[in-house]
This record gives C-alpha cells, sequence and structure tokens, in this order.
C-alpha cells in the first residue's frame, strides 16, 4: 500500500480480514467492496473462498497483479487448488489483464511451471515436454514473449548502484561423521 503511494500515486484499501467489514459498512446496499474502491490491495486467500470468489469475479479490476504467483501453480488439491481456480478464471476474462510476479526460483517441477505458463495462454499447457530443436523455434519463441526473468548478475549493478548478494560457493564442502 506504501508502495503504491508512494511509487505510483495510487490509494489503494487494504482488504483483509480485519478491515473488510469496515469497508464494507461504508458501500451501499448490494454493492461490493471491489466496486466501491478502485484501487485494492487483497489476500487471494481472503478472495478465494466460494464466499468471497463469485463476488470478485464479478467485480474483477481491469488489471490484476498475482504477487508470489507460484503458490497459485496446481499442486493437486487443497489450498493451492483454490488460488489455482480463481488466478485461471481471472486470466480467461478477455476484458482483463493479469500479470504474474515470483521472485521465488522455479522449482523445476514441469507440472508448477505449466500451470502458471496456462494462466497466461490455454494453449502452453499443451506444448510438448521438449522444446529443444528447429521445429520448436515458434514455441519457445512464443513464450519467451511472455516472462522476464532476471539473475542476481543481471542486477548486480543496478541504477548505478551496487547491490549486495552473498558470494555462492563454488564447491560443496565435504565431511566426515564423527561416531
Amino acid at each position: 500500500q506504501r508502495e503504491l503511494r508512494h511509487k505510483f500515486h495510487i490509494d489503494a484499501a487494504l482488504v483483509l480480514p480485519s478491515t473488510a467489514g469496515r469497508l464494507e459498512r461504508q458501500c451501499a446496499l448490494n454493492q461490493s467492496v471491489f466496486e466501491v474502491y478502485p484501487h485494492i490491495i487483497v489476500s487471494m486467500d481472503f478472495i478465494k473462498s466460494p464466499r468471497r470468489k463469485d463476488e470478485f469475479l464479478r467485480t474483477c479490476p481491469e488489471l490484476t497483479i498475482v504477487d508470489e504467483a507460484h503458490t497459485c501453480t496446481y499442486g493437486g488439491g487443497g489450498t493451492k487448488h483454490l488460488r489455482n481456480e480463481l488466478v485461471r478464471q481471472i486470466s480467461q476474462m478477455q476484458d482483463k489483464h493479469l500479470v504474474l510476479v515470483t521472485g521465488t526460483p522455479d522449482s523445476g517441477k514441469d507440472e508448477n511451471f505449466r500451470s502458471l505458463l496456462g494462466f497466461l495462454d490455454p494453449e502452453f499447457l499443451e506444448y510438448p515436454d521438449d522444446l529443444t530443436g528447429p521445429a520448436n523455434d515458434g514455441r519457445r519463441r512464443r513464450l519467451a514473449a511472455h516472462f522476464v526473468q532476471r539473475r542476481r548478475a543481471d542486477i548486480r549493478h543496478y541504477m548505478q548502484a551496487d547491490t549486495k548478494f552473498p558470494d555462492r560457493m563454488e564447491a560443496d564442502e565435504t565431511y566426515k561423521h564423527s561416531p
């Protein structure tokens, strides 16, 4: 909320379990909190519940930014399934825009990564596991147009300042267990 106000001059309402009651009391009868406040920050766990999900989808803003998007991948059920279902439904709205943000490195699980890609375009879910070779050049280019990956080396010297990262050890140290 502070970052949006300071950097973009956007005054966003925090819609949380602790603030929702107060915000809802400021709404007219049959009016959603999501309709009254043009800019909101809301917890995915708050709006994924069946009680709130339909209301949010009905009044979904033109632009939705999902931070920590890796927590919305389809992981087989439970909480992740509800998050996945909500983001999937938002991603299918033709008149809406979706930005997925994560700073967490890819876990290497193809199913989770494909799940994220499927939010961008369901066709990506059908891509073959192996995209090597000239026959897949077009698919690789199409995928590359949808995400930005930055590594530490890319941002070590950013905006005329050094970013401090811990140095990586080049080799693993070995040791012997004592009795």
